[in-house]
């Protein structure tokens, strides 16, 4: 009896160790991998390799790029912006991936972006070998606007892949047609090589402002004496100003005068033109509105309430009184472009769209003038929808065709010769 008893507790312990000694849960090992993209940017211009390809061939576009991108610091619209690297997946994946970085540029375009990919160390497949599409693209606050300067679809290729191109000095993307978009290039400015990585939504130029039109000549010189001044010494009189509108209300406007070290490098518009007294007003800088809205939507500026207005002024000295009365010459509303796909990959837009009076035609105002016009347009006005909540992206373009393009730079900064003058 003694026995029996003894055996039906030990039995009862070992249950009751079992039912209240839980066993401990295995702790969560996390995986974290910091990357450091560093580059040098640039306001968006042709590459100098294929300008000096255009001396032969093209030499009016060659005088004009060469000229203007040599007089120009590479940094100019860059500088001071603060930018921010975005990249996700555009295709859908085991997984949703976004990471973002924000970061402000230095006062010659130098950025630095810290991104930091933290992964619990058993998620099957690791994310750096997840292969894809991806958006990269960087965001630009200004003004209030978060303007998109770049923007990017790679190929199918791993996140790997992508992080190791942005942080190497020599790196590139996969097109959606295979090809390789290196991101660095060779710029001349003032007779040395810059090495840095152009923002396509970043534009540059200058308004080139001769006299009026007549039967022989599409654009004649300037006078050679005004306000009682010798030319050039008049034309610190000229003003230049880019306003842009939103919504009817002036959000932003930028004003120049005139640029004397490209009229000296080009005689003032005859090394190039072969036009005596013309007046280089510039630089201007403007942003291409592909807008990125609160809610994560890349808007198709085609689609925005946003118009821009370029005005030219002249202070012209009253011989009567001696005081300067503002004259304007030239007020013209400017349009905006809408979306181009290149290679189904690189995305640009939002162009202002002006007359060139020199040519005699509407010019889309962009130093990827050429480049625009082997591409595929795009007319939906949401481009691209990134969700935070689940950290995916729609992309809702019109095609991504395999398309090997030749970048024709023929019409790369377009002069605007204005034919407006006081007489």
């Amino acid at each position: 009896m003694i026995l029996i008893t003894i055996t039906l507790l030990l039995v009862l312990a070992v249950v009751t160790l079992a039912v209240y000694v839980p066993s401990s849960p295995l702790p969560v090992v996390y995986v974290s991998k910091v990357y450091i993209i560093s580059m040098n940017l640039t306001h968006g211009e042709p590459p100098l390799s294929y300008i000096d390809s255009l001396k032969l061939t093209h030499p009016l576009a060659y005088g004009i790029l060469i000229n203007e991108e040599n007089v120009t610091a590479p940094w100019l619209g860059v500088a001071g912006l603060r930018l921010t690297l975005i990249i996700a997946n555009a295709t859908s994946m085991q997984y949703p991936i976004l990471l973002k970085s924000t970061s402000v540029s230095g006062l010659r375009g130098g950025v630095e972006w810290v991104v930091n990919l933290t992964y619990p160390v058993n998620l099957m497949p690791q994310p750096l070998s997840l292969s894809g599409r991806w958006l990269v693209s960087i965001v630009a606050s200004v003004g209030g606007f978060n303007y998109t300067v770049f923007l990017f679809i790679t190929g199918s290729e791993s996140l790997g892949d992508v992080l190791g191109n942005l942080t190497s000095v020599n790196g590139y993307l996969i097109e959606a047609n295979g090809f390789k978009y290196y991101l660095w290039h060779h710029y001349l400015y003032n007779g040395s090589l810059y090495y840095g990585v152009p923002l396509p939504g970043v534009t540059v130029f200058y308004s080139w402002f001769g006299n009026d039109l007549n039967a022989s000549f599409r654009v004649t010189s300037l006078p050679v004496v005004l306000n009682n001044l010798p030319f050039p010494s008049y034309l610190r009189y000229f003003t230049i100003t880019l306003n842009q509108f939103y919504k009817g209300v002036l959000v932003n406007s930028t004003s120049a005068g005139v640029d004397y070290l490209l009229g000296g490098e080009t005689d003032y518009g005859y090394r190039v033109f072969n036009i005596s007294r013309l007046a280089p007003l510039g630089p201007l800088v403007y942003y291409s509105p592909i807008l990125m809205l609160p809610n994560g939507s890349l808007i198709n500026p085609s689609c925005l309430p946003m118009y821009y207005e370029l005005t030219v002024n002249l202070g012209f000295i009253n011989p009567a009184y001696g005081n300067v009365i503002p004259v304007t010459l030239l007020n013209e509303q400017l349009g905006v472009s809408g979306i181009t796909v290149i290679n189904g990959s690189l995305i640009l837009g939002g162009y202002l769209v002006g007359y060139d009076f020199y040519n005699l035609t509407y010019v889309k105002i962009t130093p990827l003038g050429g480049l625009l016009g082997e591409g595929v347009l795009s007319n939906a006005c949401t481009l691209i929808t990134l969700s935070p909540s689940d950290s995916t992206i729609r992309v809702n373009t019109v095609n991504t065709g395999y398309w090997f393009i030749m970048l024709h730079w023929l019409r790369l900064i377009t002069p605007l010769l204005i034919h407006y003058w006081v007489r």
